[in-house]
């Protein structure tokens, strides 16, 4: 972990103060007679103070006419104030030892020219203190009741449960808003993150044992090196951290040498930083919700097996879908498990997970605990009840059936120890009054049978993740290379850099055009041969690889060819070297392994089909260095190709171990020169079968 300068401890005992401050001081007018309101409704036992250099009072609050007069040094202030003016005051309250300030105004680095000036000014005006926005609408607290924010909002949700950090200051109030029983303990509106970025909020907040968890809203990552150190903190302290990301539409992938950087575009850097970070990340704000609203109120699953009640088939076919495509197991109960269960149904109904309790047992207590019960006391480490609720103007709730089914699922979740849910298919049809009976009741609702499947899979996982306790490896940091001064190193040269660091390659000799027969007639055939001049990076495209040739006369004419063939497609280049390999003909599949290196998210590494597959299928996993042997394993296992690795149709195993070592040598390699290297492609690796290992083809290794 980054060690911590005084400069950063003293600006995260600035958080501290804006999170749990003694006074708060709010600049502006008339507008901030709804803020101060807001923090009078939400319990704020400190003081109080006003600036405004004309008003005598402001929401029944003495004025005073400038920072200067105040007589403490403000914990936290809330600056409704124009952007120049918003400068002036953030430097004095600095210069009086003020704590933090959310700055309401706009015009700062969202604008050119002008608001870059002012964005320069207001950094240096803050020094160390806490700085929220500009340009956003500041901070709710449900821990302490000092709201810092000027639009009304629940106040029931805390005092402990979900921290939000959201980069849109209009979604974090609607959040606010929500209908869904979403505990919240803070939710900062973090704006243009001028001095306070989420790296700096998310550090804080680990240790405050009010946080459940940590929902982060947000387009992009100022600072991953910072953003990772602090998720990785976070994992390690087991506090859940889950991620709406927007602006994801893709932009595409830079022209560059290798193969490698079309496959690693933005949007697959941020979703391999997040899978290294083990942040839970989502596709919607409901879905975003329901997993906070999880993360902080249910315990963390055993494991993946889940076990399925309800009264309707459609009910039961929806949770089985949504379910296993979040990979959850649904297996079936045990003999002894289904004549027990099947003794308590009526005759027309069937023991089975998920299981149809049929509409005669609908709200029937009686029955249905030990038919819970029995289908959860083994074998399964989760249970999911789907009813849904009718229109209060249809039946009124709470509904006494209803409460009976939950009761049913509480009481079996209590005796059998593992955690239960309640879901409803449409998200409407959970009134507030059922919802807080669940949650009473020491279960979970979940709103929108189509988010709980995800919702419970990316929990599962997460638990998962935590049960291995693997040390979380920060990404490496990477300073910006010049692409001016970018030289590549040819194949030969590429796979000897290679070699050193344990990967295996084919046992290729250098040769001249007058030495190729001699160095063939002693080398076991067939052969390929490639042009070897280190401007040629891609070989292929001018007809530098020949493949497939059976002996020394084949050897020595397509080199003749090919050497013809190159300079005329490569004008002013002179083609006197070749790389003559035995060919590998056994392979059961191939791989392409690269590392890109990237200014913001450092190097990453990516693993997919390879050879003629790579344009074509684009099947491929990313990994942030550096990495470990069982993240590359499960990388390999996520491709839509691994099906030929693991003996496709009858073919020959491939050996996964020694692909996964193959790969471990690149990633070292790449690790070995982080200050150097620009690109590097293997491709293909070819995977023999089992027990033989894993050979590079080709590389290609690009530095500056």
């Amino acid at each position: 972990m980054e060690a911590r300068t005084g400069h950063n401890l003293a600006r995260r005992e600035n958080i501290r103060r804006l999170l749990a401050p003694r006074h708060l001081m709010f600049a502006g007018g008339e507008r901030n007679v709804e803020a101060i309101e807001i923090a009078r409704r939400a319990g704020f036992p400190g003081r109080i103070m006003v600036v405004h250099p004309r008003r005598k009072e402001i929401a029944g609050i003495p004025c005073v006419p400038s920072v200067k007069d105040l007589d403490v040094a403000p914990d936290a202030s809330f600056l409704n104030i124009p952007a120049d003016a918003t400068i002036e005051m953030v430097r004095e309250l600095n210069e009086i030892g003020a704590g933090a300030a959310v700055l309401y105004a706009a015009g700062f680095s969202e604008l050119p020219g002008i608001g870059q000036q002012r964005h320069r000014a207001l950094v240096e005006a803050a020094g160390d203190m806490a700085i929220v926005g500009p340009n956003c609408f500041g901070v709710v607290n449900y821990v302490t009741g000092a709201s810092l924010w000027n639009v009304p909002y629940m106040t029931d949700a805390g005092p402990r449960g979900a921290a939000i950090i959201g980069q849109s200051g209009n979604v974090c109030i609607n959040l606010t808003q929500n209908q869904r029983e979403v505990p919240f303990s803070y939710v900062i509106s973090a704006g243009n993150q001028a001095v306070l970025g989420f790296e700096d909020y998310i550090d804080v907040l680990i240790d405050d044992p009010n946080v459940t968890a940590i929902g982060l809203f947000l387009e992009g990552i100022r600072d991953v090196p910072g953003f990772a150190a602090a998720c990785a903190r976070a994992l390690e302290k087991e506090v859940p951290v889950v991620a709406f990301r927007v602006g994801v539409s893709e932009l595409g992938a830079k022209l560059a040498a290798s193969h490698t950087s079309s496959l690693a575009g933005q949007n697959e850097l941020y979703d391999a930083l997040f899978d290294h970070l083990g942040v839970m990340q989502t596709t919607s704000v409901p879905q975003f919700l329901e997993l906070l609203k999880t993360a902080s109120l249910w315990p963390k699953p055993r494991g993946r097996r889940l076990t399925v009640f309800s009264s309707s088939g459609g009910d039961n076919g929806m949770a089985a879908d949504y379910a296993s495509l979040a990979g959850l197991e649904l297996p079936e109960p045990d003999a002894a498990q289904r004549a027990a269960v099947q003794a308590l149904l009526p005759d027309y109904g069937i023991a089975s997970n998920p299981l149809d309790f049929t509409a005669g047992y609908w709200g029937r207590e009686d029955l249905l605990t030990p038919m819970f019960t029995e289908m959860m006391s083994r074998h399964y480490d989760q249970a999911l009840l789907v009813i849904d609720h009718a229109r209060p103007e249809v039946i009124p709730a709470p509904d006494k059936a209803h409460q009976a089914m939950v009761r049913s699922l509480a009481s079996a979740s209590r005796a059998t120890g593992i955690p239960g849910a309640v879901a409803c298919v449409n998200p409407e049809s959970m009134p507030e009054v059922l919802r807080r009976m669940i949650i009473a009741e020491g279960l979970l609702p979940l709103q929108g049978i189509h988010d709980a499947g995800p919702v419970l899979g990316l929990w599962t996982a997460y638990a998962e993740r935590c049960r291995r306790a693997e040390p979380v490896q920060v990404p490496f940091a990477v300073a910006p290379l010049d692409p001016v001064r970018a030289r590549s190193l040819n194949e030969h040269a590429s796979k000897t850099a290679l070699a050193a660091f344990g990967l295996r390659v084919p046992e290729g000799r250098v040769v001249s055009l007058a030495e190729l027969p001699q160095v063939v007639a002693d080398m076991q055939g067939p052969f390929a041969l490639k042009a070897l001049h280190d401007d040629l990076l891609h070989k292929t495209e001018v007809g530098g690889v020949v493949l497939a040739l059976a002996d020394a006369p084949a050897v020595a004419a397509a080199a003749r060819e090919m050497k013809a063939r190159v300079e005329q497609n490569k004008p002013g280049l002179s083609l006197d070297r070749f790389l003559i390999e035995p060919m590998i003909t056994d392979a059961v599949a191939e791989l392409i392994v690269g590392v890109k290196r990237d200014a913001q998210f450092g190097l990453v590494l990516v693993v997919g089909a390879g050879g003629i597959l790579v344009e074509l299928l684009r099947d491929a996993e990313r990994l942030l260095l550096p990495t470990s042997p069982q993240a590359v394993e499960t990388a390999i296992r996520r491709l839509k190709s691994f099906k030929l690795l693991d003996g496709f149709r009858g073919r020959p195993r491939g050996d996964i171990a020694g692909a996964i070592s193959a790969v471990m040598s690149i990633a070292d390699y790449a690790a070995a020169n982080r200050d150097t290297l620009l690109e590097l492609d293997v491709n293909p690796l070819m995977v023999l079968p089992e027990g033989r290992g894993a050979v590079a083809a080709d590389a290609l290794i690009v530095s500056a």
